[in-house]
């Protein structure tokens, strides 16, 4: 499975607020906020609200990148908010998905705690 989504009643604005809290009671932090329907409707696309959040929980991070640097590829987790056709959803990159490219037992383990906490995270934001 690619993701995890959820759809909620909130806007896209309170939605993102929310999640923000969530990441954070999580121990994650919100490293970054993309607003890509801002960026495209700023050079003439037709986009619908759409927010990228990347987050990260800093010990998990350090240590798949101990077990092998090449996960780095898929670092930081990715949370999008978005609306289409009046309903806004929370979608989660699912972590679970690194095991499929990476053996090490290290990389496994992080990978269930961190889809867990990505879960969880999402089920709090909606």
């Amino acid at each position: 499975m690619l993701g995890y989504t959820k759809t909620t009643t909130k806007s896209v604005e309170q939605a993102v607020e929310d999640l923000g809290t969530a990441v954070e009671s999580n121990g994650f932090k919100v490293l970054n906020q993309l607003d890509i329907s801002g960026i495209l409707n700023g050079k003439g696309f037709d986009c619908e609200p759409t927010r990228i959040l990347e987050v990260c929980h800093a010990p998990s991070a350090a240590a798949v990148l101990d077990a092998n640097v090449n996960i780095s590829l898929l670092l930081p987790c990715k949370i999008n908010v978005y609306a289409r056709q009046g309903q806004t959803y929370v979608s989660a990159l699912d972590p679970g998905m690194m095991k499929q490219f990476f053996e090490e037992p290290e990389i496994l383990k992080i990978a269930d705690d961190v889809q867990t906490a990505i879960k969880r995270i999402v089920d709090q934001a909606v």
